[in-house]
């Protein structure tokens, strides 16, 4: 009976695939999430040949990258969200083998495995067995179920691996297990040592009493899993059921649910104090039924705050939504239904989010907790030096080729603003404010030390943050920058005055005021940390003899090292305080200060090209030589909205975009931000085109085809699809001047159904068809009289030469 129960609880989630077809799929409204996201599953019909071949799921705070192989045993890649080790970088927990006999994975036989969206959980079939992998939305424990028509003899049993970081190599430190009978237990201790002060003595600014501004969040740090295999459909739960052999955790029977607890603490005394704090997890009761529902329930919620679904009308109907979940020679995803990729990778993004952003940390644009192994360039395979050097703990495969190493992390521990930012701008419009928190802590917990480093380095008041400021502890992985005079010449470098990270953290935070109303978010967080930020900028840089600030130095970005005026600050500045004045946030004697700093902002740089105004990056470039591909001259229309289609100058923003210096940086991989400036300005088919290259870019190195390309930044590469989600959004809806603009840059061949988040909490929802909008709402009511539609605009067919190459 329970084994029949099961079965249908999985047909009831392979129904929700069969319903889901057009964009205009409907479905009763218990099951409208899934029938909206089972659409964009990812299925592959065989096992995976070697550990690239990972699926990743999670809860937020844990996260496994799951993978079968054939002729071979099911395998879940362990990662947490706080498993930082001794310098900041995050480790994975483990890895859990599960070996079956008779083995399901056998070459030949039949085969299933869903990403099934909707639920946040992987579903395998294979030779008749079931398997259900998921990670409990509402507390730190993974399940396998597994269900089989036949006895089965399993046994699971931990991994480990040579652990490497980026500051000394060969990480000593080993992992311990814990000899036990009935489950199994493993954990990594960090133990007496921390990067910590080398980061503040001898990197940093030897800030004073540092550890008592933030504690040292690295020392003794410790993290790990607790593997329990349980009898499903028996009477209570003996321990009796399953017993440790040869260091396996073994057991016969039908119907199973491994358990795999996972926690973080730190303590000098892992081996006990570690131990009771995850024995009592384990401890806590467990209801498979019941505990499916409410993890099912939390993502149904989630998949309810918002969604984009999208289909080009005029490709043929039997190509229509139709996606290839394996990646060919080319490296690059084919699909026919191009609008229908753009929503696959917008939805699948999310998905990633919540799957990784609710625990202490933020997500890594750098891979987050979905980082896996994957096969290493095939050029350059060849070059063992090459492969060490760039891939240390790589692994050498028995066919010549190589594979990554559990921990690597392209660009290893470090956060950079200008990747971050893109994760987390998308969440204001899909609703996700509640995965926002890990963001904006990264600059409320860290104020009191930024504003420590300030002081001591510059000897003002006020706080900035460079552009690779960590989590936790404020501190830089990078040399402070000196002491330069206006009109020093000096030699600069891609981080030294990069201070734009400030302004726009407080953008945001205005933002999320202004969508959500949260008066104490405003009162307690956002007016502390603004009065900082631009305390910083008042009282750091001198007055022109016209009363106007003078940055300098200063820089723009990456891309200009040597600049006066640079416009991602200034434009920073004069959003951030408008904002704050019009909402009329902090004190009066806050509002005073702010009203005098205003009026002393330069304007927003600006030049003439054939007659026409358009923005520059700098005021003044005084060095001339490009270093990197970002176009700051865009940043007064994105993210601090001084320009743009809903305030009237979107032709300032086109010709800008027209002109720029960087075009297409990367072929609109990764960080790169064309698209951006295209849907400011109203430009339908640029933004689309862009899109469109930007999603078709995957990778052979894995066989996950939602990973991007490794690029800079890695895989999966987040900013990348970040990006693309902030200019996909602003294709359905921008505002401006108390007006919602709708449809400001939609193509008319895309059918499309939305619901989206706006400021003032607005939530804005609508469906075109057949190029023209069908339906749309508003809430609350009094909104619709803001609402200005526009009109879909017909873009041309995609050719084979805007494709990537």
């Amino acid at each position: 009976m329970l084994q029949t129960k099961l079965f249908h609880q999985w047909l009831a989630v392979a129904l929700c695939a069969a319903c889901a077809g057009s964009v205009w799929a409907q479905a009763r409204d218990d099951n409208q999430a899934a029938a909206r996201m089972t659409r964009y599953n990812v299925i592959w019909n065989s096992p995976s040949k070697d550990p690239s071949g990972v699926m990743s799921l999670g809860n937020g705070d844990i996260a496994a990258g799951v993978y079968a192989i054939e002729n071979g045993d099911l395998y879940l890649l362990l990662a947490k969200n706080d498993a930082l080790n001794y310098c900041g970088d995050i480790y994975k927990t483990g890895r859990v083998r599960l070996s079956l006999s008779p083995n399901p994975f056998t070459a030949g036989k039949p085969f299933r495995q869903t990403l099934d969206l909707a639920t946040a959980s992987i579903l395998i079939e294979a030779d008749g067995v079931k398997f259900r992998i998921w990670a409990d939305a509402n507390r730190p424990i993974y399940h396998v179920e597994i269900d089989s028509p036949r006895d089965l003899d399993v046994a699971a049993q931990p991994e480990f691996w040579k652990r490497y970081d980026q500051w000394k190599g060969l990480d000593k430190t080993p992992d311990v297990r814990v000899p036990r009978d009935h489950d199994l237990l493993w954990y990594f201790s960090v133990g007496n040592k921390s990067f910590y002060p080398d980061d503040m003595m001898k990197r940093g600014y030897a800030v004073e009493n540092f550890e008592k501004i933030a504690p040292d969040p690295y020392r003794y740090n410790t993290f790990g899993n607790l593997v329990e295999l349980k009898p499903v459909g028996v009477a209570g739960e003996s321990r009796s059921f399953s017993q440790v052999k040869d260091g396996k955790l073994t057991a016969k029977g039908r119907m199973f649910d491994l358990r795999i607890h996972s926690l973080t603490m730190q303590t000098p005394e892992p081996s006990h104090a570690w131990v009771k704090g995850i024995e009592a997890l384990a401890e806590q009761p467990v209801d498979l039924a019941r505990d499916w529902q409410k993890h099912c329930q939390w993502w149904n919620d989630f998949w309810n705050r918002g969604w984009i679904i999208t289909s080009d009308r005029t490709v043929p109907a039997d190509q229509r939504e139709k996606f290839n979940s394996e990646i060919g020679e080319s490296g690059k995803r084919e699909e026919a239904d191009a609008a229908a990729l753009v929503a696959q990778s917008y939805n699948y993004f999310r998905f990633a989010m919540a799957a990784q952003g609710r625990g202490r940390m933020l997500v890594k644009f750098n891979g987050g907790l979905f980082t896996q192994q994957y096969r290493l360039e095939k050029r350059k395979t060849a070059d063992t030096d090459f492969i060490k050097k760039r891939y240390p703990f790589a692994i050498h495969q028995a066919d010549g080729s190589w594979l990554s190493g559990e921990d690597y992390r392209a660009w290893g521990r470090r956060f950079t603003a200008q990747n971050e930012r893109l994760l987390y701008w998308p969440l204001l419009m899909s609703g996700d404010f509640d995965l926002m928190k890990g963001f904006f802590d990264l600059y409320w917990d860290t104020l009191e030390m930024r504003k420590a480093i300030t002081q001591k380095h510059y000897g003002h008041a006020g706080a900035f943050y460079r552009e690779n400021v960590t989590p936790i502890t404020g501190t830089e992985d990078w040399e402070p920058a000196p002491i330069v005079k206006p009109g020093e010449k000096y030699t600069g470098n891609h981080l030294m005055f990069h201070h734009n990270a400030g302004p726009e953290a407080l953008a945001m935070m205005i933002d999320y005021v202004n969508y959500t109303g949260d008066t104490k978010f405003r009162d307690e967080k956002l007016v502390p940390f603004a009065r900082e930020i631009l305390r910083f900028y008042d009282l750091h840089f001198p007055r022109d003899p016209n009363g106007k600030l003078h940055m300098e130095p200063s820089q723009a970005l990456e891309t200009w090292w040597v600049t006066i005026n640079p416009a991602p600050e200034v434009a920073g500045l004069h959003f951030c305080l408008d904002q704050l004045l019009a909402m009329k946030a902090g004190t009066q004697d806050d509002q005073k200060a702010w009203e005098l700093f205003r009026s002393q902002l330069p304007e927003i740089p600006m030049g003439m090209k054939d007659g026409k105004p358009l923005l520059l990056p700098a005021e003044k470039l005084v060095e001339t030589v490009k270093h990197n591909g970002e176009i700051p001259e865009i940043y007064p229309a994105f993210p601090y909205r001084c320009y743009g289609l809903a305030l009237g100058t979107k032709e300032i923003v086109d010709w800008t975009m027209q002109n720029r210096i960087n075009k297409d940086t990367f072929g609109n991989r990764c960080w790169t931000h064309d698209q951006l400036g295209w849907v400011m300005a109203g430009n339908t088919a640029e933004t689309a085109a862009g899109l469109v290259r930007r999603f078709r870019w995957a990778s052979t190195a894995l066989r996950f085809p939602l990973c991007g390309n490794e690029g800079t930044d890695g895989m999966p590469d987040w900013d990348h699809f970040g990006c693309g989600a902030i200019a996909f959004q602003r294709m359905l809806a921008q505002e401006g001047n108390g007006k919602i603009y709708l449809l400001p840059a939609w193509p008319a061949q895309w059918d499309a159904d939305f619901k989206l988040h706006l400021e003032k909490g607005t939530v804005l929802t609508g469906k075109v068809k057949d190029g023209k909008l069908v339906t749309w709402d508003c809430t609350p009511a009094e909104r619709k009289k803001d609402v200005v539609v526009g009109t879909p605009v017909s873009i041309p067919a995609e050719s084979k030469n805007s494709k990537i190459k």
